[in-house]
């Protein structure tokens, strides 16, 4: 009998099960999600900056905020760090998370149609700068939005929508002032940009949001997303 490859065989084992030469290494992959000390945390610029790069990969179809959901969920079960506040309009096409491809935790968000906030939505954002530390907050509008359309048709409106028009108005009649000649088109993109405008100088007034602006520690921007290609043109 050949006992060879018998003893090879359990050479080999003897090896392979030696505690000393057995190296298993593990590298544990967490969902990156905004912690206290996130660098993109650190200053508004940084914030910006991530932003920026977040609508980049969303343009180029290389999103990587949404495949660890749910690891998400349990990492920020604890508190919420988020690293930008948005207040943007209630439109299906425009959610922040997805356009900046940024996840749970990350985002403190406030959307309603038209971007025409009221005492609520400031009181929002003052708590995510002032107490969640967001050192940026972006007022983001979109192109053909249909709240600055019915604004600018001025026409007759059910329910509450004659309250929600009614605070575009300034924005449109700003933006008639500036265009006194433009077609529907050009009037709702410049009163879209108009409403950012004011929501921005809105938002600046408030003595909690100025204070942090003073100290280096907040940094208040307007955008204007495009629902047709996907990009964020910033103000």
């Amino acid at each position: 009998m050949n006992l060879r490859p018998l003893l090879l065989t359990i050479t080999l084992l003897t090896g392979l099960l030696t505690p000393a030469c057995v190296h298993f290494s593990f590298t544990v992959v967490t969902p990156q999600k905004a912690g206290e000390h996130d660098p993109r945390r650190a200053t508004p610029d940084a914030a910006l900056a991530a932003l920026k790069a977040g609508n980049e990969r969303f343009r180029a179809s290389a999103q990587t905020a949404h495949h660890d959901a749910m690891a998400k969920v349990a990492a920020t079960a604890t508190g919420q760090y988020p690293i930008a506040s948005v207040i943007g309009c209630a439109d299906s096409r425009t959610a922040p998370e997805s356009i900046f491809d940024l996840g749970i935790g990350e985002l403190f968000v406030c959307r309603v149609a038209g971007v025409a906030s009221e005492v609520n939505d400031v009181a929002s954002l003052e708590y995510g700068s002032a107490h969640l530390g967001a050192p940026l907050i972006v007022v983001l509008g979109h192109t053909n939005c249909g709240a600055i359309a019915a604004a600018v048709a001025d026409k007759p409106l059910p329910g509450s929508l004659p309250h929600l028009v009614g605070t575009l108005r300034p924005a449109v009649d700003l933006a008639r002032a500036k265009y006194p000649n433009a077609d529907t088109a050009t009037l709702i993109a410049a009163a879209t940009r108009e409403q950012v405008l004011l929501e921005v100088r809105r938002l600046n007034a408030s003595p909690v949001l100025a204070e942090l602006i003073h100290e280096g520690k907040l940094k208040i921007v307007g955008a204007i997303y495009d629902i047709g290609n996907g990009s964020v043109n910033w103000l």
